[in-house]
């Protein structure tokens, strides 16, 4: 089936204005350019290892995460980061998912006990590479991203291939207010929107767009609140931790009301992997190595709620003199011009 139309339109006309945006906006009066070293959309998963720090970084996470398909479970995720210079770097993260249910598949006991605790397995491992760049008053981030499948396909821990995403993410900042963009394509949603846990993965091209603001507050802390859309562009083949209602029904060879294949299964549907919701990060820092984080997800495209919360120790925890970040910058400019 060919790419619907209106898709190639909404994305033509979304980039037309990303565009446009970049070449009209110009710099406030008496405020540097906010070039935010300190990029907080790399790793999302691990904040703070991803702070423009010259050479090699590490970080882990350890979460609690409610998700509304699969209830409560732990999950833990090492990353590590390397700076070549102020416009490039390159990073890598893997999920341990700790005692998340997924479904059981053994005939004898599925009637009785659908879903079973999983022990500790990893996800797929995540790698990106990053560019920035400051036209004008505004940051541009362009990643290209991928994955190495580390994850168990038949548990819905990954796609079980080698999948990739293109990424632009744009920031304009106003004194502590910043506002961003990302507009972008891939074929695999588990490298879109990957702060929030998902309890599927899939495979087809998609395109995806973000808008938001971020808010930064005392002592480095910021709540980030953001609108997103993931839009399949053609079939895509899913791979869920729990089944649904919807994955029975395209399942259902004749339409007759006949039990699904048990799963783990693929499920090839257009609009399988449609996504669309809001995400709300707050990311609070405790001392100089540790982070306080979480995020509440509401995906209003696949009727699920996650809640997160967890803790960050990194090992490099300030940037160097060399790297110091321009936002500070801007904020100590803007309050002295205000004197």
């Amino acid at each position: 089936m060919s790419v619907p139309i209106r898709w190639i339109v909404c994305l033509v006309i979304a980039v037309a204005l990303c565009h446009q945006l970049r070449a009209q906006v110009t710099a406030a009066a008496g405020i540097a350019p906010v070039h935010v070293t300190e990029n907080i959309q790399a790793i999302p998963r691990v904040p703070g290892v991803s702070t423009l720090l010259d050479g090699f970084n590490a970080g882990v996470t350890y979460s609690g995460v409610h998700s509304s398909s699969v209830g409560w479970y732990s999950m833990v995720t090492p990353a590590i980061s390397y700076t070549f210079s102020e416009r490039f770097s390159a990073d890598a993260s893997t999920s341990i998912y700790i005692n998340r249910l997924i479904e059981n598949t053994d005939p004898a006991t599925k009637t009785t006990q659908p879903l079973v605790t999983d022990g500790a397995d990893p996800g797929d491992t995540l790698i990106g590479f990053h560019a920035t760049f400051y036209p004008g008053s505004l940051t541009d981030i362009v990643t290209a991203s991928l994955t190495a499948p580390t994850g168990d396909r038949s548990e819905g821990m990954g796609t079980g291939q080698v999948t990739y995403d293109f990424n632009n993410h744009t920031e304009r900042y106003y004194n502590k207010l910043g506002f961003l963009v990302d507009l972008g394509i891939g074929n695999s949603s588990g490298l879109f929107n990957d702060l929030v846990v998902k309890d599927y993965t899939s495979v087809g091209t998609l395109a995806h767009f973000q808008a938001g603001a971020v808010l930064w507050l005392p002592r480095r802390t910021y709540i980030e609140a953001a609108a997103y859309e993931q839009l399949p562009l053609g079939s895509q083949t899913v791979y869920r931790a729990v089944q649904r209602g919807d994955d029975e029904r395209a399942n259902d060879d004749d339409g007759g009301g006949n039990p699904p294949a048990p799963p783990p299964v693929a499920v090839t549907v257009s609009t399988a992997s449609e996504d669309n919701g809001f995400t709300t990060f707050v990311g609070i820092p405790l001392v100089d190595h540790i982070t306080l984080s979480g995020y509440y997800n509401r995906s209003l495209r696949q009727r699920l709620d996650t809640v997160s919360v967890g803790l960050t120790f990194v090992l490099r925890s300030k940037p160097s003199k060399r790297s110091l970040s321009m936002i500070d910058r801007a904020l100590r400019e803007a309050e002295g011009s205000g004197h």
